[in-house]
């Protein structure tokens, strides 16, 4: 069809997706002024879309110019996309193939310039806007060379403390290392529903903290110089960040690679007055402060929530309490929200951009317990019912709380008097039961003498990790029995067990290599050693490792350069 005669002016054009040729057969005959627009069909072969005579336009010049091209089309539907057509008297004429009319849109006066001719006058074309680059950085450049793809599919491999020695390799490494899509995407690879534990110590060489991986705990036993002295209360992670509290000091961890921002606390440490209140003490309350960890999806930054309680008396129900708010990236500080509800002394627990507290029945007007809950990026506290079972309190020493479970809102409430933790679970806008942990049996996990929280769930099998504080233990609720995964109190005797029997073989040693005037100084220098260690530290005034939940995670924020001032 496009060869039956000699035809000028023959182009292609893409529109509204689909490919076209342009024939100008007006220098196929004098009398004629026609375009035609010719389509290519799935089939392979060519239809006519459209024939567009140009003596329907009043000007002249549409039919003299020596250039016309279609330069693309306006809409959705390619039956009655308006198509615009360019010429090279510098004109824009839009046609309506619903109407078959022209229409000139743009006109452009005649400018002499040297280097234009007539066969290069049309400079006019369509655009859309976009934000993409016109080209690529350096940095993107050097990134996308087959040397740097290969290794950077091979970091995505690696835990995150071998990629912070990994940047003093060169620069390119930093770069790709520090790149914010390497970031991204490290975090995404390394996504596992599967819960990883790490063990809190006290650091060395200046650093605040230090972390060892449960599975590499019978390899590596933390040395007593790495046991905490002060109560420590930590988060579970936050996208890639977790929250360390001290009754003065909050600290933003990323435990893979030790990035890490101190909080100083604003309030001061202080006994909580009030008549019938005894300050509650378990392995995760610090004090008489609440604090949690969220993170705001519209600013893209993490978020801790700190809630004090300067005044309590359980007789008359009164409270007195304050609430801080700090954004960790720009710093801000919002102190003027209070929230509708007392809550307990239990962390909160966050989820899609909210926090939630549950309620404490003894303060307060209301007697039941409902969940507090804040929507960090609007700044907004609110109220969410519990499930009845629930939010009747009849005075009993249950305690309840919430915690997250395979992304989900769920509700606990641990029954001493039955010995059972009961779990509901938001689905759908409502409650359901979901599990019925049963702890008879378990002294270690007697919630007359600990809080027990179900930390996570393992996918595959379903079973729940609980965290004790000292214990952590995977319960299972087709047998309805509790596999133990670490025991602190265990772990010290063992401890404690070889450091005597080091002793002794040092001390049997010393013995027998010594010369005999030797052996009294030596007995009296191992005896002075053996008389300062401790041969069974089960009991401490903290815990000296305190168990944590992490993410694989490069996470952090940019570090903020103190401005500097010229001194007279």
């Amino acid at each position: 069809m496009v060869r039956e005669r000699e035809v000028s002016g023959l182009h292609l054009v893409e529109l509204a997706g689909q490919l076209c040729i342009l024939r100008d057969l007006r220098n196929a005959s004098r009398d004629c002024s026609m375009l035609e627009i010719w389509r290519l069909e799935d089939s392979g072969g060519w239809s006519l879309l459209h024939q567009i005579d140009l003596l329907r336009h009043v000007a002249r010049d549409l039919i003299e110019a020596p250039i016309v091209k279609v330069i693309g089309s306006i809409g959705n539907c390619i039956s009655k996309n308006k198509v615009v057509i360019v010429t090279s008297k510098r004109n824009v004429i839009v046609y309506d193939p619903v109407f078959d009319t022209l229409e000139t849109i743009l006109a452009i006066r005649e400018a002499h310039s040297s280097y234009q001719t007539e066969q290069s006058a049309i400079r006019i074309s369509l655009y859309q806007e976009t934000l993409v680059p016109v080209h690529k950085t350096e940095e993107e450049t050097a990134l996308s060379t087959p040397l740097s793809k290969a290794t950077r599919e091979i970091l995505l491999r690696l835990p995150g403390y071998y990629l912070v020695q990994f940047k003093t390799v060169c620069k390119q490494w930093l770069r790709l290392i520090q790149n914010k899509s390497f970031v991204r995407s490290y975090y995404l690879q390394n996504m596992d529903t599967r819960p990883k534990i790490m063990l809190v110590g006290k650091g060395t060489r200046g650093s605040c903290f230090s972390f060892v991986p449960l599975t590499n705990l019978l390899q590596r036993t933390p040395s007593r110089d790495t046991w905490l002295d002060t109560k420590l209360v930590c988060s579970k992670p936050c996208h890639g960040m977790n929250l360390l509290s001290t009754e003065r000091e909050d600290y933003l961890y990323n435990p893979c690679t030790g990035y890490r921002i101190v909080y100083h606390t604003r309030e001061q440490p202080r006994n909580c007055p009030g008549d019938g209140y005894t300050l509650e003490d378990h392995s995760f309350s610090v004090g008489n402060k609440i604090v949690g960890l969220g993170f705001n999806l519209l600013k893209q930054e993490h978020v801790i929530v700190e809630i004090f309680y300067r005044w309590k008396d359980f007789k008359s129900r009164r409270y007195f309490l304050t609430c801080t708010i700090y954004s960790c990236n720009i710093g801000s500080v919002e102190s003027s929200l209070i929230p509708p509800l007392p809550v307990n002394d239990m962390p909160p627990t966050y989820l899609e951009g909210v926090l939630y507290w549950m309620s404490d029945p003894r303060l307060g007007q209301s007697y039941e317990r409902a969940i507090v809950s804040l929507d960090i990026a609007t700044n907004t506290f609110g109220i969410v019912p519990c499930p009845s079972y629930i939010a009747k309190w009849n005075r009993s020493p249950c305690r309840a709380f919430v915690v997250e479970l395979e992304g989900k809102l769920c509700a606990v409430l641990a029954d001493q008097l039955a010995k059972e933790l009961n779990i509901w679970k938001v689905e759908n806008g409502r409650w359901e039961r979901t599990h019925i942990l049963q702890l008879e049996g378990w002294s270690s996990y007697s919630l007359g003498c600990a809080v027990v929280v179900p930390w996570a769930v393992y996918p595959k099998d379903g079973k729940i990790l609980l965290n004790a504080g000292r214990k952590l233990g995977i319960y299972d609720p087709a047998r309805q029995s509790i596999k133990s995964l670490y025991d602190l109190d265990e772990l010290l005797r063992i401890k404690s067990l070889y450091a005597r029997h080091h002793f002794l073989s040092e001390l049997l040693w010393c013995r027998a290599w010594k010369p005999p005037f030797e052996q009294n100084k030596v007995s009296d220098v191992c005896a002075t050693v053996h008389s300062s260690e401790e041969i069974n530290p089960s009991y401490t005034e903290f815990m000296p490792l305190v168990p944590i939940l992490y993410e694989e995670s490069l996470a952090s924020y940019p570090l903020v350069r103190k401005s500097r001032w010229l001194r007279r």
